[in-house]
C-alpha cells in the first residue's frame, strides 16, 4: 500500500476553482490558481491539474489518487514574511551554502526542505505589488543622505590598536562601522529583485534596526547632553568634592591605618612603612595633579554635553568611562605594583611546597616529578620560607586593599560597559516586530494537524498546516553579547583573580581588523 502524496496548497485558495499552477520537484506544490487555461505559467511553474470546490475540494492531478493537504501561508508581495529552516544568510550566501551542502544525502521527495520553502516564499510574485515606489524613495533618500558620509569614512584610516585604550575611540569606530553598514546595505535593498524574501527582510531589519539605534541614542543623548551643559558648575563642584574625599584622603587614611597595627595585627614596620610612604606619595602626586585640573572640569562636562548631542549617549558613557579610568590612575599603579609581589610571593610558596614534598616542576613535560634535593638547597628553601612567613601578611594586607578598590571601579566599569554594549547592539527593532509581525522574522518550521478537518474539506485526503512556533532567534547575537559580558564580569570570577593574584581588568577592546564581538560590523540581529 503506498502512502498517500503530500500536496502543499496554498491557505488562501482553500475553495478555489480552475488549473493548478506550481512545482512537481521536490515536491508537488501548488502556487496559484487560475480560472483560464494559461500558455505560459509563470516563474517557472507548470500546469499540475484542475481542482473543483462544490461542497468539497476535488483535485484531478495526473497519478495522484490518495493526497495529503498540506497548507502554507502564501505572504503578500512586499510584505517582507517568508518561510525559512535556518537563520538567512545576508553575506557570502552562496558560499555559506555550498559549505553546509551534504551531497551524500539522498533527497527525500514530498519532503519539507529548502527547495520548498523557496518555492513558498517566491509564491508572493504572483499577486500584485504595492508599495515599490514608496520603499525605493526612501532608500534613495537615505543613499543620498549617506553619500557623503560614506566617503569621508573611507578617507579616513582604520582605528587598529589605539581603540584599546579609549573606550571613546571604541564608540567612534562603531559609530563609523554602523554609518558605512548602512551605506552598504542600502544598495542590496533598492535593487530588491537580485535576492531572495528571506536575504531582503533580514536586510531590510538589520539596516532600521541599526537606524532605530542611532536615532534612539542621539535622542537620549540630546536630553542628557542639555543637562550637562546647564548643569557643568553645579556637577563640578560635587565631582571634586568626591574625589577629593573618595579618591585622595580616604585613600591616604586607609594607607594610615595599616601602618600602625590595623585591628591590632602586627605588620613588619620596615616593609609597612615602605609601602605606606611609596603609596601615599604615588596618591598625593596624582591628587596635585587632579586638583590642579579641578577648575577645568565645568569645561570638560560642557565638552561632554555637546559631544553627547552630537553623537549620542553611547559617546557620553565612553567618556565617562575613559574620565573614570583618568580618575582612578594612581590606584590602578598601586594595584599593578601591589599585584606583582602578591603574585611574587604565591609563586615562590609554591615552588617551596614542591621543595619540601621532593618535588620539581617539569616546564617540558609541564607536570610535576619526583626530586631529591641537597641539604643546601633545603635550607636555603627554609631560609626562604621564613622570610616569606613574616613578610606575607604585610604584602596580604596592602593587596587587599588595592585589590578592593580595583575590584570596585571594574565592577563600576562593567556597568558601563552594558550600557554601552547594549545601546550599540539591542535587537529594539526585531523585539518590535516580534509583537507587531513576527512572520519578518526567522523561525523554525513545523507542521501541524489541523483541529478541525471538517472546515477544510477535501475529497480522498487529509489536512495539516505549516506553522512556525513562538520561539524565535532574532535575538540571539545580544544574548552571546550578554554572555560574553557575564563571563568576563562574573563576580566569582574576579575574586578568583583577587585571591590568585591575577590581573583584573575590562572586557578586552577591538585589537585588530576583525574587532571584538563588542565593536563587530553586525549591528542587529
Amino acid at each position: 500500500m503506498s502512502l498517500p502524496t503530500s500536496i502543499f496548497w496554498p491557505t488562501d485558495l482553500q475553495r478555489a476553482t480552475g488549473h493548478c499552477y506550481g512545482w512537481r520537484k521536490p515536491a508537488l506544490c501548488v502556487a496559484t490558481v487560475s480560472q483560464t487555461l494559461l500558455d505560459e505559467p509563470p516563474l517557472g511553474t507548470v500546469l499540475l491539474g484542475t481542482c473543483t470546490f462544490k461542497t468539497r475540494l476535488k483535485l484531478d492531478f495526473p497519478d495522484v489518487t490518495d493526497f495529503t493537504l498540506i497548507y502554507y501561508h502564501r505572504h503578500t508581495a512586499y510584505s517582507l514574511r517568508f518561510y525559512a529552516l535556518r537563520e538567512p544568510q545576508t553575506r557570502n550566501s552562496e558560499l555559506t551554502a555550498s559549505l553546509r551542502a551534504d551531497f551524500t544525502r539522498v533527497t527525500r521527495v514530498g519532503g519539507l526542505n529548502s527547495v520548498v520553502i523557496d518555492q513558498f516564499n517566491s509564491t508572493s510574485s504572483f499577486e500584485p505589488r504595492h508599495g515599490v515606489e514608496i520603499s525605493k524613495r526612501i532608500f534613495d533618500l537615505m543613499e543620498l543622505v549617506l553619500y557623503l558620509p560614506k566617503r569621508a569614512l573611507l578617507l579616513v584610516p582604520p582605528l587598529y590598536g589605539i581603540t584599546a585604550f579609549s573606550s571613546t575611540l571604541q564608540q567612534i569606530d562603531v559609530r563609523s562601522k554602523q554609518v558605512l553598514f548602512l551605506a552598504q546595505e542600502v544598495e542590496p535593498l533598492r535593487a530588491s529583485h537580485t535576492s531572495s524574501v528571506a536575504v531582503y527582510s533580514e536586510r531590510y531589519t538589520n539596516l532600521f534596526n541599526t537606524v532605530w539605534l542611532i536615532l534612539n541614542d542621539i535622542t537620549i543623548g540630546i536630553a542628557f547632553g542639555s543637562f550637562l551643559c546647564d548643569n557643568d558648575v553645579v556637577l563640578a563642584d560635587k565631582i571634586n568634592s568626591v574625589i577629593e574625599v573618595f579618591l585622595n584622603d580616604w585613600v591616604r587614611w586607609a594607607l594610615q591605618w595599616l601602618d600602625s597595627w590595623p585591628a591590632g595585627l602586627k605588620l613588619n614596620t620596615e616593609l609597612s612603612r615602605f609601602y605606606a610612604h611609596t603609596f601615599s606619595d604615588l596618591v598625593s602626586i596624582w591628587g596635585h595633579i587632579l586638583n590642579n585640573g579641578a577648575p577645568h572640569l565645568p569645561t570638560v562636562l560642557y565638552i561632554c554635553g555637546i559631544a553627547s548631542c552630537i553623537g549620542g549617549m553611547t559617546v557620553a558613557i565612553a567618556l565617562l568611562s575613559d574620565l573614570i579610568g583618568l580618575l582612578t590612575v594612581h590606584i590602578s599603579l598601586c594595584y599593578y605594583l601591589s599585584r606583582i609581589l602578591y603574585a611574587r610571593f604565591l609563586r615562590t610558596a609554591g615552588s617551596l611546597w614542591n621543595l619540601f614534598r621532593g618535588k620539581r616542576y617539569n616546564a617540558l613535560r609541564e607536570r610535576t616529578d619526583n626530586w631529591e634535593y641537597d641539604m643546601d638547597q633545603l635550607l636555603f628553601g627554609t631560609i626562604l620560607f621564613t622570610l616569606l612567613a613574616f613578610l606575607f601578611p604585610t604584602v596580604l594586607a596592602y593587596y587587599s586593599l588595592f585589590a578592593l578598590l580595583r575590584f570596585c571601579t571594574i565592577l563600576l566599569n562593567a556597568a558601563l560597559e552594558t550600557q554601552l554594549a547594549f545601546m550599540n547592539h539591542f535587537p529594539l527593532f526585531a523585539l518590535m516586530l516580534r509583537v507587531k509581525d513576527p512572520w519578518r522574522l526567522p523561525h523554525d518550521v513545523y507542521i501541524a494537524v489541523t483541529a478541525n478537518p471538517s472546515r477544510c474539506p477535501s475529497s480522498s485526503g487529509n489536512t495539516v498546516s505549516v506553522k512556525v512556533p513562538v520561539t524565535a532567534k532574532s535575538s540571539l547575537r545580544a544574548v552571546r553579547l550578554w554572555r560574553k559580558l557575564a563571563a568576563h564580569y562574573n563576580p566569582l570570577r574576579l575574586l578568583w583573580l583577587v585571591l590568585t593574584g591575577g590581573l583584573l581588568g575590562p572586557i578586552p577592546r577591538d585589537r585588530g581588523p576583525q574587532g571584538s564581538e563588542l565593536a563587530s560590523g553586525q549591528y542587529s540581529t
